[in-house]
């Protein structure tokens, strides 16, 4: 039967997420669709070397009474979504189950729809909702003299444990520094320096000899040389380089914590600059 053919044969295809439909937070439904699908990863285990999310659940299914997924208290289905990263790899290469299969298994879009459903209850930790806040802690630790200090602080014991205390991060987890020279500021200067490029770009095949760089919070704030060394790798090769106007968060911090309409502001503030880039003649 063609409803039976393996799905992970061939592209997968993706639905879209229904975000907006009342029923995407209908909570019941949820986790009827969750158990429905555990019960399938659950007969397959092919994904257990992916995320922490697979051996959770297993440990749960097999640490229950009946040793199935009926056996596993609804409220544990929590610690499998918490788990998740939305990596997309269990639904990109392995699961033989994906769409067009008749079982129709998207575990990463089932795990977003748990999390946001998570995320409109308010079920949210406050140390979440200020780090995943990038734009605005960077913009806050990226000023000259408070990037010093921040930049001191997280390497100072007693401020790792005060900080543990508050937002729950751990005193031996590694913390990004933050720069008020940022990506930006430093690629602009490289672009201002090549201007001669620009005029003399050549197209070579499907790309036109002219780049424009999204710099992403982490490395417009955090990690500048990254930004700095490509745009002297691309002027190098005799590539233009400019930046595209006007950006913010990419949104994949929000979208891990199920924040879909911050996801959304953040794409109609991205994808409108990327496409006037493109329209521009830059890749």
């Amino acid at each position: 039967m063609a409803g039976s053919r393996e799905g992970s044969l061939e592209a997968p295809t993706r639905h879209a997420l229904d975000w907006k439909n009342p029923e995407f937070y209908d909570e019941g439904k949820l986790f009827a669709e969750l158990e429905r699908v555990f019960d399938v990863c659950h007969g397959c285990r092919r994904c257990v070397s992916l995320c922490q999310s697979f051996p959770v659940l297993f440990d749960l299914v097999d640490e229950s009474d009946t040793m199935e997924v009926d056996g596993v208290a609804k409220q544990d289905y929590w610690k499998v979504v918490d788990e998740c990263y939305l990596c997309d790899l269990c639904y990109q290469v392995k699961c033989p189950y994906v769409p067009p299969h008749e079982w129709n298994v998207d575990f990463p879009h089932l795990m977003l729809r748990a999390k946001a459903i998570k995320h409109k209850k308010g079920d949210i930790k406050t140390r979440d909702k200020i780090l995943s806040a990038t734009d605005k802690v960077g913009s806050l630790a990226g000023i000259p003299v408070v990037s010093t200090i921040v930049n001191t602080a997280n390497q100072n014991g007693l401020a790792r444990k005060a900080l543990q205390k508050i937002l729950g991060v751990h005193p031996d987890a590694t913390l990004p520094k933050y720069h008020s020279k940022t990506g930006r500021k430093r690629i602009s200067s490289t672009v201002e320096e090549n201007k001669s490029i620009h005029a003399s770009a050549k197209a070579a095949g499907r790309t036109t000899g002219k780049v424009a760089i999204f710099a992403t919070c982490y490395g417009n704030r955090n990690e500048p040389h990254l930004l700095e060394d490509l745009g002297k790798v691309l002027h190098h090769n005799q590539i233009a380089v400019s930046l595209v106007d006007k950006e913010v968060c990419c949104g994949m911090p929000k979208l891990e914590l199920g924040d879909l309409k911050a996801v959304e502001h953040a794409k109609n503030v991205n994808i409108p600059e990327m496409v006037k880039k493109i329209d521009a003649g830059w890749d």
